[in-house]
């Protein structure tokens, strides 16, 4: 959002958030997905019956709601941290995303109606807010509060744009226009920018989070959609659509890789991080939408969600109040939770008040053991990955059960701002077991009050530098800033320029893309040369003359911009000459999207033929082959051959009657909806690394009786899908207990992933779903290889 004085100096508000808590990443055991809706009333809780508390009652200490000065005496630090308080009741309520603006205020989305107890009583009300927070003396704590827009529905994204702001409920993503006068701001029109934008799913299974990252497009988790606000005269990218307009911009959707469930983050070169309930950090290792460049080609698991990190993680309480407490190996001898159950809200440190040491740590919250876990991240030729970064502690851990860490974000004074949503249910009713129950009853979780703090996370010894904020820096001295040692200065000064269009400041942008010594203020410019409509061979080649990995990268990733012609195929074959393991993934890219076939089989014979390769070759391998089949190896010429010939899967169901392709249908709503299996599992049925797929799993389309006991009670432990092990700490819920779902239900949901993507096999019926409850009625356990095996085979 733009917004000027009296004095034409410029302030902006921006923001991108990772929305990711909402509901299922603050869920207590996110672990199962439990998708049972147990209560004490309901007599069918299969897995309500029988469950033993492993925790004797005498080893849980209460759960009392803490002041705030009882709450920081409740946290266990590194000895290098210190925690201080810069926003508590009364000043703001529930928050779960939060982002400072170029002003420095502190937009805040809070979620006021989230699990208000137990029942989830009210939670559908239009009681949510979106808040502003106002630091009146500079000195990083918040003093003021001004409500903007009020009576939403379960808000979950929020990012500022030109004008106004982004933000999402349930359902949609709108336009706010918002204006800033006085030190107040003014609401103006809301409007509609994507009436689908979190359509489908549960209330724990909705797209989330907006994170402006590097390219200059709006990223979400748990979506396959990416945005981008265009000038109004601007083409539209291929593959780009245009759903909205208003005077200032035009909004633009296109497909990018889905990634993540709760919360994104980005590193300085624009590589997105992510995770899963159970998992640290995931991340991709390469910039967004290569995987999705060859339908023809999937790209591994492994590759589009490498792991950065362990899931061990190391509470300094008790915590038995997780939704599969009772379940074997979950806690430790001192009961306290083992791994992940409840990731969520990754960052990349990118600032500068934490020594040298600690910066592009991974931080992830994780609300159901009450702590922040830090992960070192580490990277050789290209490829990321991570290890602890302390032995057996975190960085932050808590006594208070309330304590509920949601989300991270890097701050303008260069420290970490916590998100602490501090609930005692979160939970959410659709996946509550009877076992949590029990714990929430046992220490009065479900007396809720609307409270809620953020924190700041900084280096004990490093002073805090005077907050330094960019409203009323004068438009020439923004490109100084893309090279700033603290990250969210560089972010924030290229969303300015982008957003604002300062085509005055180009000039010095190609300046800076071309001769600076610092590879971060190259690559800013680079993007920020993009996000302005400028992508200049002379100033590309320029800049890879520095020879640093990560410039390159993003040198040949902006050169598939340019129309291809002689002089820059030339140009590729150069580069294809000296490449490096860190940029040659891009640099195939580049080469297939200019037809530079020479430089791409050079790159080949190389290094061999990889994922990028066939990703560069989409929709062009027959010419490649024409042209450059007897310059490389027979193996990688078969392998290209072999990607030409995949056929897509003519899904005709012909073989199933009237009644159950309509059995089909409801079962896809299901799968996609209240059931929300497409969670774990994604809307083409592939799983993730570590989730197993339910396309072209003989688990799904062999026996249908087995496959309605996993339906009906979960299944846990290792797996063998196709030949590939997986051991996910995951449990995959039952539904055999929730009184939402009939055996008719089940027996479509079962019928739809039989016959969906590529399978094809027989329709389930509702008398067999039956059949099969009756014959696991004493089953209180999820399902593992071997029982499943006892009883099915």
């Amino acid at each position: 959002m733009l917004l000027t004085n009296k004095n034409s100096k410029l302030k902006l508000v921006f923001a991108f958030v990772f929305a990711g808590i909402t509901t299922h990443s603050i869920a207590a055991d996110a672990t199962d997905n439990n998708k049972q809706q147990m209560s004490e009333k309901n007599p069918g809780d299969r897995e309500g019956h029988n469950m033993q508390e492993v925790v004797p009652r005498e080893a849980i200490p209460p759960a009392p709601i803490l002041n705030t000065q009882d709450a920081l005496n409740s946290f266990v630090l590194h000895d290098d941290f210190a925690l201080e308080v810069i926003a508590d009741s009364p000043l703001v309520f529930d928050p779960v995303v939060v982002q400072y603006d170029a002003s420095g205020n502190l937009w805040v989305v809070e979620m006021t109606t989230f699990m208000p107890d137990a029942e989830a009583n009210g939670e559908m009300q239009h009681e949510s807010q979106i808040v502003v927070l106002r630091d009146k003396n500079n000195d990083g704590v918040m003093d003021e509060r001004q409500v903007i827009l009020e009576k939403l529905l379960l808000p979950r994204a929020l990012a500022f744009v030109q004008g106004g702001i982004l933000w999402a409920d349930q359902q949609k993503l709108y336009f706010t226009e918002v204006s800033h006068k006085s030190d107040k701001f003014t609401v103006g029109q809301t409007e509609v920018i994507d009436g689908e934008y979190a359509a489908g799913g549960n209330v724990e299974h909705k797209p989330n989070g907006l994170l402006y990252s590097l390219d200059n497009w709006y990223y979400s988790a748990k979506s396959e959609i990416k945005y981008r606000p265009y000038p109004l005269t601007a083409d539209i990218p291929a593959g780009g659509e245009e759903i909205y307009r208003n005077h200032l911009w035009k909004m633009v959707r296109a497909r990018t890789e889905y990634r993540g469930q709760w919360g994104i983050s980005q590193d300085d070169y624009g590589r997105h991080y992510f995770n899963f309930n159970s998992s640290s950090i995931l991340t991709t290792s390469f910039l967004p939408d290569v995987a999705i460049r060859n339908p023809k080609h999937k790209f591994p698991k492994a590759i589009l969600g490498q792991v950065v990190g362990t899931t061990d993680i190391y509470p300094v309480r008790v915590t038995p109040g997780i939704n599969r407490g009772y379940l074997e190996g979950m806690l430790d001898e001192k009961y306290r939770l083992r791994h992940h159950t409840a990731a969520c809200g990754p960052l990349v440190y990118r600032g500068n008040q934490f020594p040298a040491e600690y910066y592009g740590i991974g931080l992830v919250a994780e609300p159901a053991a009450n702590l922040v876990k830090a992960t070192r991240i580490l990277e050789q030729d290209g490829v990321v990955a991570g290890e602890n970064l302390f032995e057996k502690q975190e960085i932050l851990a808590s006594t208070d059960e309330r304590f509920r860490p949601v989300n991270a974000y890097n701050a303008p004074d260069g420290t970490v701002t916590l998100v602490d949503f501090y609930h005692g249910i979160i939970q959410h009713r659709t996946y509550l077991t009877t076992y949590l129950r029990q714990q929430i009853t046992m220490r009065e979780l479900e007396r809720n009050k609307h409270i809620g703090r953020i924190y700041r996370l900084k280096h004990k010894k490093s002073a805090v530098k005077r907050n330094n904020y960019l409203d009323k820096v004068a438009v020439a001295e923004l490109v100084s800033y893309l090279g700033h040692d603290n990250g969210w200065h560089r972010d924030m000064a290229k969303q300015i320029i982008v957003m604002q269009q300062y085509q005055q400041l180009v000039p010095e942008l190609k300046k800076l893309a071309s001769r600076s010594d610092n590879p971060l203020a190259k690559i800013n410019a680079l993007w920020t040369l993009e996000g302005l409509g400028v992508v200049d061979f002379a100033v590309l080649k320029q800049a890879a003359l520095s020879n640093q990995p990560k410039v390159l990268a993003t040198v040949y990733r902006l050169a598939e911009k340019l129309p291809t012609n002689a002089d820059i195929q030339k140009w590729l074959y150069q580069q294809a000459l000296v490449v490096n393991p860190q940029s040659k993934n891009a640099l195939e890219l580049a080469c297939g999207t200019h037809k530079a076939w020479a430089a791409l089989a050079y790159i080949i014979n190389k290094f061999a033929l990889s994922d990028f390769s066939l990703a560069a070759l989409a929709d062009a391998e027959a010419a490649f082959l024409a042209e450059q089949g007897q310059q490389i190896s027979e193996q990688s010429a078969n392998k290209i051959r072999a990607v030409m010939n995949v056929q897509s899967v003519d899904n005709s169901m012909a073989h199933l009657s009237e009644s159950q392709v309509e059995s089909f249908n409801r079962g896809k709503g299901f799968y996609q909806g209240a059931a929300a299996c497409f969670g774990c599992h994604g809307k083409d049925g592939e799983g993730s690394s570590i989730v197993p797929p339910l396309n072209k799993s003989e688990w799904v389309v062999g026996s249908s009786a087995r496959l309605a006991a996993i339906l009906l009670h979960g299944f846990t432990g290792p797996m063998t899908v196709n030949g590939q092990a997986y051991n996910s700490p995951m449990s995959m819920p039952g539904l055999a207990g929730n009184s939402e779902f009939s055996d008719q239900d089940l027996a479509d949901i079962a019928t739809y992933i039989r016959n969906a993507w590529n399978n094809s096999s027989s329709a389930v019926e509702s008398t067999e779903v039956t059949k099969v409850r009756q014959q696991t009625a004493q089953q209180n356990q999820p399902f593992t290889t071997e029982t499943i095996q006892d009883n099915f085979n």
